[in-house]
């Protein structure tokens, strides 16, 4: 699909022809209706327009369609500001999708502290709940309680991939949403999920949607757009893998042959605090069935990637680097392969602890050439550039020092520059200090050595910056 150029609409805009400005989107739209930027850019329009109500409908279309956008929290908050006007009936018109039915899957086993809630969330949202139960407490027993609740029971093989297939056969609707027990949709996004089926039900190919995690971990929440959890369910897309099951049609996971997109249907996720992973064993039964995973398919990049990634959650990071490396070698073989970018991310990470900054360097530069708009590349680039530079500063206070340790003994023919010793070699110390952010420390060297012959003026100049710095942090 090429890419859109959206500059005649932006134009229009800028030139204030906004009736103009809103036909010509509307007519991309319904050529192009997932097109995110198109509706941010017709939201606009009727926002200008002071249409409030219609452009905030759009803007949330727009949103469903990109949930990782950075306009949303200021543009809705501004738009709470103004009064709502009627929707135009066009626009209502506009936003109408293709009426389809959703299934909610959920796989449990011993749920019974959760699945209640998690059904709870889920009504409204789905004409059908499936619960695929493995469990010898109470869940099902739960669960049944609930309307449009069909608990399927099956015998546990340690797979969850066939265990998720079983669920498929059974589901009558026309998309799936997978959710966890221990996950719960967001009151705001129950909407959207009919919403999002809607949109994506007629795709060529068809779509496999990533939904956005919170996933909850010590106190902070971790945002995560990684699992594809919604798809149609009657065009012949199955799971595969073990644990950390993957998607994919009856060719396998890479291939080109589904629409892959994120959309905002929010599930809020406590399952990776550290205490439950412990309560419950995950970290032990993962490595188990991704060592399985790996032995029964050794090139798959995603199994090894997976693997890794695991061996460094238990701590095993030697472990962890073999597995990784090959990794990045299975993934250079697998074209399709798309995460790469986390291979590369995790051998940084660990070169970077163990304070290997070149061999960072390098993997750092193959995530760059590989992925250059993941901006995790850029960041840790920067990181092992400010390691180097440490490393550099500690190198050159060493020789430093090391300069005024052997000058008093030389002895040789050429003459050493004897204002090593009277300021140039502190003044350089005080330098390194000022760079380290050790600003008193640096202050103190130079109010020293300004008091040296021939050092005043260079001196000066690093006590007013330190100055200016300082009135800087205190207003």
């Amino acid at each position: 699909m090429a890419p859109t150029n959206y500059d005649p609409y932006i134009s229009l805009i800028q030139k204030g022809n906004l009736q103009e400005a809103e036909s010509a989107l509307l007519l991309a739209i319904s050529e192009s209706p997932i097109d995110a930027q198109l509706w941010v850019m017709l939201g606009e329009t009727l926002l200008l327009q002071q249409e409030t109500t219609s452009a905030q409908r759009v803007l949330e279309r727009a949103w469903l369609l990109d949930p990782q956008a950075q306009w949303v929290q200021s543009m809705f908050e501004g738009i709470r500001q103004l009064p709502a006007t009627p929707v135009l009936p066009h626009i209502a018109e506009l936003l109408q999708v293709p009426k389809v039915t959703v299934a909610a899957g959920i796989l449990t086993y011993n749920e019974s502290a959760n699945i209640a809630k998690c059904i709870a969330a889920l009504q409204g949202a789905v004409d059908e709940i499936l619960v695929i139960d493995s469990s010898t407490d109470d869940t099902a027993q739960i669960a049944a309680q609930y309307p449009k609740v069909k608990v399927i029971r099956i015998t546990w093989t340690d797979d969850f991939a066939a265990a998720r297939n079983i669920g498929l056969a059974h589901i009558q609707s026309d998309w799936v949403l997978w959710v966890d027990a221990d996950e719960t949709l967001l009151p705001a996004d129950v909407p959207a999920v009919r919403e999002a089926a809607g949109i994506y039900h007629n795709m060529p190919v068809p779509a496999a949607l990533h939904v956005w995690h919170w996933n909850r971990v010590n106190g902070a929440v971790r945002h995560d757009f990684s699992q594809v959890r919604m798809f149609p369910a009657q065009r012949g897309l199955r799971y595969y893998g073990r644990i950390h099951e993957q998607v994919g049609t009856a060719a396998g996971v890479y291939q080109d042959d589904t629409y892959r997109r994120a959309v905002r249907i929010r599930l809020d996720h406590n399952g990776y605090e550290p205490s439950v992973v412990q309560s419950r064993g995950k970290l032990e039964r993962n490595l188990r069935l991704l060592a399985q995973m790996v032995h029964d398919e050794p090139d798959n990049p995603g199994h090894l990637l997976l693997f890794g990634r695991e061996l460094l959650a238990a701590k095993k990071e030697e472990e962890a680097l073999t597995v990784l490396v090959e990794a990045e070698r299975m993934a250079r073989q697998t074209p399709l392969f798309g995460r790469l970018p986390e291979v590369y991310r995790l051998l940084i990470q660990i070169k970077l602890k163990r304070k290997q900054a070149d061999e960072a360097e390098a993997y750092c530069r193959l995530l760059i050439a590989d992925a250059p708009d993941f901006p995790d590349g850029h960041y840790l680039l920067a990181q092992i550039k400010m390691q180097q530079a440490n490393t550099l500063m500690q190198e050159a206070e060493k020789e430093l020092k090391q300069a005024l340790q052997v000058l008093p003994q030389y002895r040789g023919s050429v003459s050493p520059d004897y204002q090593i010793a009277e300021w140039k070699a502190a003044a350089a110390l005080g330098e390194i200090a000022h760079r380290s952010g050790k600003l008193a420390k640096a202050k103190e060297v130079w109010s020293k050595v300004r008091q040296v012959p021939g050092s005043s003026e260079r001196v000066r100049r690093k006590l007013d910056e330190i100055e200016m710095e300082r009135q800087k942090l205190n207003s």
